[in-house]
């Protein structure tokens, strides 16, 4: 069986590339005329949603919901070590590859900051809908814990839309990073947590694998016994019939 372990190497070598790519120079795209208008904003001094605000949101949420539900469920050391992997390996394919696309594209935006928020957010949704099950026959019915998985995707459009607002992003660049940044979270979790319908959707692959290969103690089984009384024969004699 692999152990937690052997993802170590992935996330370290994408944090790797996220840093290389940090320092790369990118393409200068020559703005046409026609294009002038999406560039005129005004300048807005301070925004909505501070962008160190806005960093902090996004990374710490997921850890915080992952440790309260440590408290809650007491969980082991296996779940939060997957959680803690899933949402980090989530955080740093989404830098790379978003950096990778502003390298590339060379238009004047921030998308950076969108696919984070989405990622970040969009994880901490997937991992209370496996958490609280539901959409599981344990969990459906019981709305508070589709609120509760719901809430963080609804900050992370809050945050999307309050970017368009300070004319930091156009509207397509909002909805593209909304995308990027949730299809990594999905594929993230997915690569540590069973799919939502699972019956034990709320258990990283490694802790079903470690009680799979867990060898099982039944109890001796009782010998069978007569249900007849046994009693003394010996110095017993048959009576007349």
């Amino acid at each position: 069986m692999a152990t937690s372990g052997a993802y170590l190497p992935c996330p370290e070598f994408v944090s790797d590339g996220l840093r290389f790519t940090e320092f790369l120079e990118p393409f200068e795209r020559v703005i046409q005329p026609e294009e002038l208008w999406l560039y005129k904003n005004p300048l807005v001094e301070s925004d909505h949603i501070p962008k160190r605000v806005m960093f902090a949101i996004s990374f710490l949420t997921p850890l915080a919901v992952i440790f309260v539900v440590k408290i809650i469920q007491r969980t082991d050391k296996t779940e939060i070590k997957e959680a803690c992997l899933a949402v980090s390996l989530a955080l740093a394919l989404n830098g790379v590859f978003t950096n990778t696309i502003k390298l590339i594209v060379g238009r004047n935006q921030q998308v950076r900051s969108l696919e984070v928020a989405f990622s970040g957010l969009g994880f901490t949704s997937f991992y209370l809908a496996g958490k609280l099950q539901c959409f599981t026959d344990q969990g459906r019915g019981r709305s508070w814990r589709l609120c509760a998985m719901v809430l963080p995707l609804y900050s992370a459009m809050m945050i999307a839309l309050s970017r368009t607002c300070d004319y930091k992003h156009h509207w397509q660049d909002a909805f593209v990073g909304g995308v990027i940044g949730l299809l990594f979270a999905y594929i993230c979790y997915r690569q540590h947590y069973p799919p939502f319908l699972h019956m034990d959707c709320h258990l990283p692959y490694a802790s079903l694998a470690a009680a799979a290969h867990t060898p099982s103690h039944p109890q001796d089984d009782p010998q069978p016994t007569d249900n007849a009384t046994t009693l003394p024969l010996e110095g017993l004699t048959e009576g007349p019939v």
